[in-house]
């Protein structure tokens, strides 16, 4: 092998070498990585492409959900999410929707059978929001058990359920009627029109000094971790 030159060795001794599961070597900047700074508020991605701050001075709620669809979006054992109104954040300023993609989650994936907009960062690709959608098509509530897969009957969604009561559900899809869902690139997530409710969730984990002394557990009858038995929680969706 080659000597290496002047300039890779230079390179070399600043950075940091490691191996990665795969074999890959991988090389890291010798000098500290100074995250980010934020302000108490503030929301910010991994990589910090997306920045924006919380649209009110304190969440309506704050949640850990143990449901399946909560651990699946998350990667790990619970999700996070505070809920906030909509106002003052929606519409998305172009530059934020800019930089962010949406994965549409099917209703039939969850207890309310609510569409669900997820926003992710386009460069680090963290999770950054969620925001039910209008009812598209499912009149009633039987049809919607009908199409849910086993085990998945009992996801919240990532948090945004505890927002709209059973009862309101309901009444919507009546209200709606049956009619043929568009696909998801059909939906126009510029138009305030596509959307539903007042509140959306944004992931706790991105959100600057968010206090999490009064995070309600919920969903813990599907929880794959122990959980304080004095903190306040539930075994499905909270009461209203």
């Amino acid at each position: 092998m080659a000597a290496p030159s002047s300039s890779s060795s230079a390179t070399l001794a600043k950075a940091r070498i490691a191996m990665s599961m795969d074999g890959n070597v991988i090389y890291h900047p010798d000098s500290r990585i100074t995250p980010p700074h934020t302000e108490p508020g503030e929301v910010c991605c991994q990589c910090a492409a997306v920045r924006f701050r919380v649209p009110a001075a304190q969440p309506l709620g704050v949640y850990h959900c143990h449901c399946r669809e909560c651990r699946r979006q998350s990667s790990s054992a619970y999700g996070t999410s505070a809920v906030y109104p909509v106002n003052g954040l929606f519409p998305l300023d172009p530059a934020l929707r800019s930089k962010l993609s949406v994965y549409i989650r099917p209703g039939v994936r969850s207890r309310t059978g609510r569409d669900m907009a997820c926003f992710f960062c386009t460069a680090c690709g963290a999770r950054v929001m969620h925001r039910y959608l209008r009812r598209r098509g499912r009149a009633a509530g039987a049809d919607i058990a009908a199409e849910q897969r086993p085990g998945d009957e009992t996801g919240c969604g990532g948090g945004g359920d505890v927002a709209q009561t059973e009862a309101r559900a309901t009444e919507e899809a009546e209200e709606t009627g049956r009619k043929d869902d568009p696909s998801p690139s059909e939906v126009n997530l510029t138009d305030e029109a596509s959307y539903d409710g007042t509140t959306l969730t944004i992931k706790g984990g991105l959100i600057a000094g968010l206090d999490y002394s009064r995070a309600v557990h919920i969903y813990t009858e599907q929880a794959v971790v122990d959980i304080p038995p004095e903190v306040e929680q539930y075994p499905g969706t909270p009461p209203p």
